[in-house]
């Protein structure tokens, strides 16, 4: 009787040891969101894929499964564990018949503008008996961005509203919206501001301008993030300034203006060269923009000074300049009229402290 017992406590320990070891083969797991990009609060939902690939049931399976920092969730009886830091877990508890898949979603939000983060997921696997586990690790960095808000600012919206107005847009994305394009014989019927002396003087005979009136209006949209971080509320400076950002952006897109985007701000993750974007017009060009506003940090890779230079080399002679900064000081006033000074467009600056 007692050899039968001891063979079968040995037996019964092979097995639970082999069940251990093997409590999660077979267990395939997938893990993304539904959205990488998103708006501040925009409902989406994050989906996780079990698979047991193998002919055996699987009776307990642990999920501890990472969501964004500070994620809000929206899921009823969700089992979400929050720690001080605002690191957020999804923890579950579920079984797993043999060849089977279970999908399924937890639906979450994020609050604010930014660059986040699934980190991945740890998976526990139970013996046959239930009183021990064996864990699995699934590292994963799926990145979800998501936009500035709009910015809801009296002073922006007017300013907006003054120079991109119907009546106002001649005037401030180009004060004369023609093109020289060469001279010709004057007829006498062409008013005499056309004549142009030099070609004139160069032919021996008077000549005028020939215009062309077809040049679409065009601008540049500039964003300076150098700001003081010392200074107490830096930070929401900041965010301001991407709001702006956005909003003059989308204006433009809604006018059917067509603009380039210039920026010293730093960002994170697969844009990390961001700076400019060429001149463009439409919902892919406006979509690259934000996602970089988006994934902007609150450094700046360059000072602003740099950036207009940038801008003057980048200037035809034509073009108006939008730019948003965190506040016009002494110093900045003097590069944006040098800006001025190498555009035959109007340059006018949005500030985020007002």
């Amino acid at each position: 009787m007692i050899i039968f017992i001891a063979v079968l406590l040995i037996t019964a320990f092979i097995i639970e040891r082999i069940s251990l070891a093997t409590a999660l083969d077979g267990i395939e797991y997938k893990y993304a969101p539904s959205e990488i990009i998103v708006e501040p609060d925009e409902q989406f939902e994050v989906i996780t894929t079990l698979t047991n690939t193998s002919r055996r049931f699987v009776p307990f399976i642990n999920l501890d499964e990472s969501l964004p920092d500070h994620a809000l969730v929206h899921t009823e009886g969700a089992d979400i564990r929050t720690d001080y830091q605002g690191k957020v877990r999804h923890l579950s508890t579920l079984y797993m018949m043999p060849r089977s898949m279970l999908t399924r979603a937890v639906t979450i939000s994020l609050p604010k503008r930014g660059l986040y983060l699934l980190t991945g997921a740890e998976l526990r696997g139970g013996d046959f008996i239930g009183l021990n586990e064996n864990s699995r690790n699934y590292p994963i960095n799926a990145e979800i961005v998501v936009y500035p808000q709009m910015s809801e600012a009296p002073e922006v919206l007017d300013v907006l509203g003054g120079f991109l107005g119907d009546a106002s847009v001649r005037r401030f994305i180009m004060e004369d919206p023609v093109l020289t394009v060469g001279s010709r014989e004057y007829t006498g019927r062409e008013p005499m501001k056309t004549i142009s002396w030099p070609h004139s003087v160069r032919m021996g005979k008077l000549m005028v301008k020939q215009f062309d009136y077809t040049l679409e209006p065009t601008a540049s949209v500039l964003l300076d993030v150098e700001a003081d971080d010392g200074i107490v509320g830096y930070q929401e400076t900041l965010e301001e300034c991407f709001s702006i950002a956005r909003t003059v952006c989308q204006e433009l897109e809604t006018r059917g203006i067509k603009y380039d985007f210039l920026t010293n701000a730093h960002t994170t993750g697969a844009l990390s060269s961001w700076s400019y974007m060429g001149e463009g017009l439409g919902h892919r060009h406006l979509l690259t923009i934000l996602e970089g506003l988006g994934r902007a940090s609150y450094w700046h890779t360059e000072p602003f000074y740099k950036t207009i230079e940038k801008a003057v080399a980048l200037q035809d002679g034509y073009k108006s300049v939008i730019i948003i900064t965190p506040e016009i000081t002494p110093e900045s006033r003097l590069l944006i009229d040098r800006l001025q000074a190498h555009t035959g467009g109007i340059v006018t600056a949005i500030p985020a402290k007002r």
